[in-house]
């Protein structure tokens, strides 16, 4: 991944999923003007650029990564106990429907493939764009032998933005393609790391798979749905497009159309950061698209936070004020972005309502019936920097740090059974991108061996990997 991508993905902030809770149970990776925002009329491929959508999604919160870190200072990354295969099924309402067929991951025949840069035609997806209006774009890397069938499709993150400045003051790679070698199918240089890579000592099951990389630049979890209106101001939200859900849906509908993903075996649909949030706003409407492909799951990382309260700098504690609230980011969502969540889960409870905004409200319900696999870590820093949490040299917020961790423990039961987990005990914002933290582990068990043994079967219910202190 180059410099401007590998940043999205390891520095960007993305406040998740901060509203009530546990705490009784631990103690606390860019040129034309674009319509007003009114449902656009214009006509597009099957999944529809031009298609009016629907309701919400996850949030994020900063344009850039502001310092909020405790990486070096609350608990270290290091391989505790694992929990011995603990399924958590409580909550679980699918009975027993997961119908995901088993996969043996198979690799002969395999040769090394250049990634090309892809920019969404304007003339068949006028309303997929940055928010600048600049064309989506997004990186492939063809598989080849026996994974020539396989695909890993990846959301980049970035962090988002609510307000005027904040959307003005994002950085250019964040908001538009503008900074893109601007020739479609060129060959570029990215260095992929993890999940993503072509190296097989590195990445032993999917190196040689189909990757493609959806460019960031619409600064709303992939799940915004409006346009710019024409001469607004500087200081007004509406000079901006946000445009991710039409940017998922036509970058899948071009890879159906000139790539051959109809032809798909296995799809990995995926995301970390920003990204994670837009693969739970996304996987369930991208799995309905291709309802051809044999097996679709998924993958969230650094995107599964749980309500706790703020942190109080005056007591070194948990705010008394309870959890911290998320009703006005949520209100301030819906009037920048229009975001597009799970269509099921608005249709029950609301586009607005907390169950179809926080990740583990989300997947503790039977609205996302996608398979998915869950990579956390229990004191994420920019969760934490969220509560306020932002010195790692305090003791308190140390102390705060692993009360939340606790907390996170506490709310994996309530994950349905299809769901694998991996949970480091630990401060890394991001882990199956990242070149160090992709081989972290618990006890014997690695990050890609443990994503690895779900992917084969994660019907089997027997994957999660849990950290602790």
């Amino acid at each position: 991944m180059n410099a401007r991508a590998h940043y999205r993905t390891i520095c960007s902030p993305i406040t998740l999923l901060t509203v009530a809770a546990a705490l009784a149970a631990c103690g606390g990776p860019r040129p034309s003007p674009e319509d007003s925002g009114s449902p656009p009329t214009d006509a597009a491929t099957p999944v529809g650029d031009a298609t009016p959508l629907d309701g919400s999604a996850p949030q994020d919160a900063a344009a850039q990564d502001t310092g909020v870190s405790v990486d070096s200072g609350v608990v270290q990354d290091t391989g505790v106990a694992q929990d011995s295969g603990a399924t958590g099924d409580a909550a679980s309402s699918d009975g027993g429907s997961c119908a995901i067929p088993p996969v043996t991951i198979t690799h002969a025949g395999a040769t090394s493939t250049p990634t090309i840069v892809r920019f969404l035609d304007q003339a068949r997806y006028p309303n997929s764009v940055c928010n600048d209006g600049t064309p989506a774009a997004f990186f492939v890397r063809r598989g080849s032998g026996d994974a020539s069938r396989r695909w890993v499709i990846y959301l980049e993150g970035g962090g988002s933005c609510l307000t005027p400045d904040g959307c003005a003051a994002r950085p250019q790679e964040l908001s538009s393609t503008a900074g893109i070698m601007r020739t479609d199918g060129q060959t570029v240089t990215q260095n992929l790391f993890g999940v993503l890579s072509s190296d097989a000592a590195v990445n032993p099951d999917f190196y040689d798979a189909n990757v493609v990389l959806l460019n960031y630049c619409s600064s709303d979890l992939w799940s915004g749905d409006v346009g710019a209106t024409p001469g607004a101001p500087a200081g007004d939200i509406r000079r901006f497009h946000f445009r991710g859900k039409r940017i998922v849906r036509s970058v899948i509908a071009e890879l159906v159309r000139s790539h051959g993903l109809n032809d798909a075996r296995e799809v990995f649909f995926m995301g970390s950061s920003a990204g994670g949030a837009g693969t739970l706003a996304n996987i369930d409407e991208t799995r309905t698209t291709l309802a051809t492909v044999p097996r679709f799951i998924g993958m969230i990382d650094g995107a599964y936070g749980v309500e706790y309260p703020a942190y109080d700098p005056a007591t070194g504690r948990e705010s008394a004020a309870g959890p911290a609230p998320t009703g006005p980011s949520i209100t301030q969502r819906f009037a920048a972005w229009n975001p597009v969540g799970d269509a099921s889960c608005i249709a029950r409870f609301g586009a607005m309502n907390i169950e179809c905004n926080i990740a583990s409200r989300l997947l503790a319900t039977d609205e996302i019936s996608t398979p998915l696999f869950v990579v956390d870590s229990q004191m994420d820093s920019n969760q934490l920097g969220d509560f306020g949490v932002n010195n790692p040299g305090n003791a308190n917020m140390q102390a705060f740090a692993q009360r939340y961790a606790a907390a996170k423990r506490a709310v994996f039961p309530t994950l349905r059974p299809q769901y694998g987990l991996f949970s480091l005990f630990s401060t890394t914002h991001v882990l199956m991108n990242k070149r160090d933290a992709w081989s972290s582990r618990v006890g014997a068990t690695t990050l890609p061996a443990a994503i690895g043994q779900w992917y084969r079967d994660p019907c089997a219910r027997t994957v999660r990997v849990i950290d602790t202190p």
